[in-house]
């Protein structure tokens, strides 16, 4: 249930949800910050217990606003992403030695790509516009966690492999979402 949806002062739209959960945490979606909370916390102590990594964020935000007038939108069809999708992760999955089911192209709300413990990827639709660089960092990103599932330094040496530069690649993915919802593309 989200009761809330505010500003941060660097314009940072940001969201208080309350929900049937145990712990308080804390996510970036696309360039909103979610608060998510138990029905009973207490907004303002999970903000000042978290106030650093909530500062990283907001920097990480105005970083990427900074890179989006430099940024070009890559026209391509439907179907060359599809193809170019399928191909990439083909490619991936038998570098990685790992199973890939299916690969989905669909609309993600808050996210470019996820993937499932069944080995399913899906891929926002709205990635065909990223240049083919950072698609392959997404698709082999959401490939690396059908080896490792959680965001920890196993999973980040597994990135850094094949994109040493992730956290520049991770930059410029938050500026192509600002500018894609600024255009429209990504609602």
């Amino acid at each position: 249930m989200e009761v809330d949806s505010e500003r941060f002062d660097r314009n940072v739209e940001f969201r208080i949800i309350y929900r049937d959960v145990k712990n308080p945490r804390l996510e970036l979606r696309g360039s909103e910050l979610w608060i998510i909370l138990p029905i009973d916390a207490d907004p303002s102590e999970v903000i000042k217990e978290n106030r650093r990594w909530i500062a990283r964020q907001l920097k990480f935000v105005e970083e990427a606003r900074k890179l989006v007038p430099k940024l070009e939108v890559v026209p391509r069809t439907k179907k060359k992403f599809r193809a170019l999708v399928k191909r990439i992760a083909s490619e991936y999955s038998k570098l990685l030695n790992v199973t890939v089911n299916k690969v989905f192209i669909r609309k993600m709300k808050d996210a470019w790509a996820s993937c499932s413990s069944k080995g399913n990827i899906n891929v926002n639709r709205d990635a065909q516009y990223l240049p083919e660089r950072i698609l392959r960092y997404v698709v082999y990103h959401e490939i690396c966690h059908l080896i490792r599932w959680r965001h920890d330094e196993e999973f980040h040496k597994l990135i850094s492999k094949m994109f040493p530069d992730y956290d520049k690649l991770d930059l410029q993915l938050q500026a192509y979402w600002i500018k894609l919802k600024a255009l429209g593309k990504i609602e």
